[in-house]
């Protein structure tokens, strides 16, 4: 991969990741708010309290990274400070966070169908969509984790460990 390519290719992943992650800031940030105020759902309240907490957790933490690595590669990319570390290493948490984020908001609202008046969960289809947004991040920050761990098997196989940079030719 050349370095057009590689320039390319991370900012498209970047600027994906930047919107998602704002509207999953948003979506879970509001549902946060929201349930603080006027409190969780009667059922599974401290497991609504958990999960959405981790997913805006995760959402800020992919917000201010994709900002600061998607704004600093493309200012200095050859830099070390923008290097194949520091990309793999946030975005591997950013990835955990969303996938534990992600699964456990799944398995809370698999069985709660927002239809049924019974069941009593305010903002329930906010939830499904926060649910949805959280996956949609998680399969954009996977498939940009490929892109880095990639770049960086490349890397080692052009000059070993001293590559600094995403850029390996």
């Amino acid at each position: 991969m050349n370095e057009r390519a590689i320039r390319i290719v991370h900012t498209i992943l970047f600027v994906l990741l930047f919107i998602i992650g704002i509207v999953s800031v948003g979506v879970s940030g509001f549902l946060v708010g929201e349930y603080n105020k006027n409190g969780y759902p009667k059922i599974h309240t401290a497991a609504f309290r958990d999960r959405l907490r981790i997913t805006l957790t995760a959402s800020v933490w992919t917000v201010v990274w994709t900002l600061f690595l998607g704004i600093g590669f493309q200012v200095a990319g050859h830099k070390p400070l923008f290097g194949i570390l520091t990309h793999l290493v946030p975005i591997a948490i950013a990835f955990i966070l969303f996938i534990i984020g992600a699964g456990s908001l799944t398995g809370l609202l698999e069985k709660i169908d927002c239809g049924k008046v019974g069941d009593d969960v305010a903002r329930c289809t906010l939830n499904k969509s926060a649910m949805g947004v959280a996956w949609a991040e998680t399969i954009v920050l996977f498939v940009t984790l490929v892109f880095i761990i990639a770049i960086a098997f490349k890397a080692r196989a052009w000059g070993g460990v001293h590559r600094n940079s995403l850029y390996v030719d």
